[in-house]
């Protein structure tokens, strides 16, 4: 990065900082997020061999939903003041977004994708939520996967899975590279440490118990709808379908490129693009999707539009989603506006639902001059 480069850049790090540091004060003086008392409780009562899943209504509001693992994992975090633990966590989300966008795009291309990003992103910060890393883990499992770091890769994907479930789906970038044998032992060893981690601070009966109750929490949750295609799907064409055959044939479409366009593999833009689609696609198909687990869809779609010259359909689809970023994140619009008809129609997931079919668009039809070229140097 040239010194040009380096000073924006170094802005919209101080400001992605600085914001931890706002919602952290403003979480101390105004109220305390529930989210990351959920996750600091959920180390104490792993370790103190409680039923994680149960309803704790004395330590907080919510149910605890993410993986065993991860209540070891925050026990960083929850030994610390609470300010101190939530500014250390806003930080850790933040920064690790930001180093990933740095390291996937040159210079100009990933300051500008992270300015773009900004008000997702704090909104993410101020819930308290786990979504920015989340994105960072999925696009850093890509990376490692490019640079033929198959460990990296299998630590990536198992970690953003020990936080939430939904980046189990980063496995399917592992058909673009050789030696896909070799990466899925890999893979179930990584999945095996990580998923046996608590046995640190619980017994062996205990932890299965726990698994078995996240198992019985997560079959209930599969019953929602989400801010996904699944709502859409429900209140557009009135169909009451289990969730499953629509997340399948969303799977089906995400993965067809492989089949139809397999020669394209040898193409950087190509496994980029695919990158992309699958960052959209995680949320947009997603059961559990809420208004913070769109900075995963946004970031597909910021890096989508980063990558390659503008174009006035990647133009408008970026105009659209920053317009209802705008719409549902800022108060321009009455209260009623906004709780009557934004909050109900579930606007967020229109933007991504567009962009998903413009990537896959782009993904199956042929390949460009760029794609060729690569093809020819690789055979």
């Amino acid at each position: 990065m040239s010194p040009l480069e380096a000073r924006p850049n170094r802005i919209v790090l101080a400001l992605y900082v600085g914001s931890a540091v706002l919602v952290t004060i403003q979480q101390a003086v105004f109220g305390r997020s529930n989210n990351l008392r959920i996750f600091r409780a959920a180390t104490f009562n792993l370790i103190a061999g409680q039923d994680l899943y149960a309803a704790h209504p004395e330590q907080y509001g919510d149910l605890y939903k993410y993986s065993p693992t991860f209540a070891l994992l925050f026990a960083p975090f929850a030994y610390l003041p609470f300010a101190l633990s939530f500014l250390c966590w806003t930080l850790l989300n933040a920064l690790l977004l930001w180093y990933a966008i740095n390291r996937l795009l040159p210079g100009r291309p990933a300051t500008v994708a992270l300015l773009l990003l900004f008000l997702d992103v704090l909104l993410t910060l101020q819930y308290g939520q786990s979504n920015a890393l989340v994105a960072a883990l999925m696009i850093l499992a890509f990376l490692a996967f490019e640079r033929d770091r198959q460990t990296g890769a299998a630590a990536s994907i198992t970690l953003g899975a020990a936080v939430k479930v939904f980046p189990i789906a980063g496995l399917s970038l592992a058909a673009f590279y050789p030696r896909r044998g070799r990466f899925a032992a890999i893979f179930v060893a990584a999945l095996a440490v990580t998923a046996a981690l608590p046995l640190l601070v619980t017994s062996p009966d205990t932890l299965v118990a726990q698994y078995r109750s996240w198992r019985g929490l997560e079959a209930m949750e599969a019953l929602r709808r989400g801010d996904s295609i699944l709502y859409y799907f429900h209140a557009w064409l009135g169909v009451d379908w289990p969730n499953w055959p629509v997340q399948l044939a969303g799977t089906i479409l995400l993965l067809l490129p492989l089949a139809v366009r397999w020669e394209r593999r040898t193409s950087a833009d190509f496994r980029r693009l695919f990158l992309c689609s699958l960052l959209v696609y995680v949320v947009l198909f997603n059961h559990a999707s809420e208004p913070p687990t769109f900075i995963v869809a946004y970031t597909g779609i910021v890096i989508w539009y980063m990558s390659a010259p503008p174009s006035q359909v990647r133009t408008a689809v970026l105009a659209l989603t920053l317009l209802v970023m705008v719409a549902v994140d800022v108060d321009i619009f009455p209260r009623s506006f906004k709780q009557d008809i934004l909050v109900p129609y579930r606007i967020r997931g229109i933007p991504a639902l567009v962009a998903w079919i413009v990537m896959q668009w782009e993904l199956l039809r042929p390949g460009s001059v760029q794609d060729r070229a690569a093809l020819d140097v690789a055979h």
